[in-house]
C-alpha cells in the first residue's frame, strides 16, 4: 500500500480551520486563539502515540474539481456512514479542501487508507484527520440524508461550462417541473438559498451562493434522461 504524505498536510489542516472560519468551521469565534488540531498519520497515531475516537473527520486537500457532492458521497459511503461533507475552494481555482465527517473514527480511518486509490485524488492530493468538534454546522454542508433520496438519477461524467455566478438551467424540450429541478440541483451542488433559485421561462435561474458553488456549477451533470438539458451562463446578469 502506498504511503500518504503524513505531515506535509498538517499545514493544510491549519489553513482549513483559519480560511473557512467565516463559513462556520470554528464554533467559538470569540474564544482565545488555540493551537491547530493535531494531525493524525495513516498508522493511526497522533503526537501522543494514539488516535482518539474524536478523529472522525477526514480532510482531503486538492480533491478532483470535477466531482459534485453526490459523487463524493457515492465514492466514500463504501467505507462507512457519511454524516456531512464540506468542500471549500480557495480563491485561486482549483485548489480546494474537503472535510468528510463519518459516524465513527474507525470509518474515517478506513476511508483514509483507501482514498489514494480512488479517482477523486487531484494534483497535490493529501489527507489528514480532524476532530469533528472543531467544525460547526453550516448551510454550506452537504448532508447526505437530506439529498440522497430526493432523486434516483445517476450522475455521469461532468462537463466544462463557464464559471460566472448566474446560470440558467434549461429544461429538455422546453418544459419541466420546477420542484423536481430544484431538488436535483440541490442534490448536486448542495443547499440553495430560497432567493437564489427562481422559475425562468423555459428553465431555472440560479445564483451561486459562494465560490465553491460557482465552481460546482461549472461541472453540473446533465444526464440524458434528466429534465435539464443544458446549463448556460446568463447572457447579461453576470456583466451588469
Amino acid at each position: 500500500m502506498g504511503k500518504h504524505k503524513k505531515h506535509s498536510g498538517s499545514r493544510e489542516v491549519a489553513n482549513l480551520a483559519h480560511e473557512t472560519s467565516s463559513s462556520g468551521l470554528n464554533k467559538e469565534e470569540d474564544s482565545p486563539p488555540q493551537e491547530p488540531p493535531t494531525a493524525v498519520s495513516c498508522s493511526g497515531s497522533s503526537s501522543e502515540g494514539r488516535i482518539s475516537a474524536a478523529y472522525d473527520t477526514l480532510v482531503m486537500v486538492n480533491v478532483n474539481p470535477s466531482f459534485s457532492y453526490h459523487v463524493l458521497h457515492s465514492l466514500l459511503k463504501a467505507y462507512g456512514t457519511v454524516v456531512r461533507i464540506r468542500l471549500v475552494y480557495d480563491k485561486d481555482f482549483p485548489s480546494n479542501r474537503c472535510c468528510v465527517t463519518f459516524m465513527s473514527c474507525d470509518e474515517a480511518r478506513l476511508a483514509y487508507e483507501h482514498v489514494a486509490y480512488l479517482p477523486l485524488a487531484g494534483h497535490g492530493f493529501k489527507t489528514e484527520f480532524l476532530q469533528s468538534h472543531n467544525i460547526s454546522d453550516s448551510d454550506m454542508d452537504y448532508i447526505p440524508n437530506v439529498f440522497e433520496n430526493s432523486l434516483e438519477n445517476s450522475v455521469p461524467e461532468v462537463r466544462q461550462i463557464p464559471s460566472p455566478r448566474w446560470f440558467v438551467a434549461y429544461y429538455r424540450n422546453g418544459h419541466g417541473n420546477f420542484i423536481h429541478a430544484s431538488r436535483y440541483l440541490a442534490k448536486v451542488i448542495g443547499n440553495i438559498p430560497e432567493g437564489n433559485i427562481k422559475k425562468y421561462g423555459k428553465g431555472v435561474l440560479m445564483r451561486a451562493k459562494d465560490i465553491t458553488q460557482a465552481r460546482m456549477l461549472q461541472h453540473l451533470p446533465c444526464p440524458p434522461d434528466n429534465m435539464i438539458e443544458t446549463v448556460k451562463a446568463h447572457p447579461t446578469f453576470n456583466y451588469s
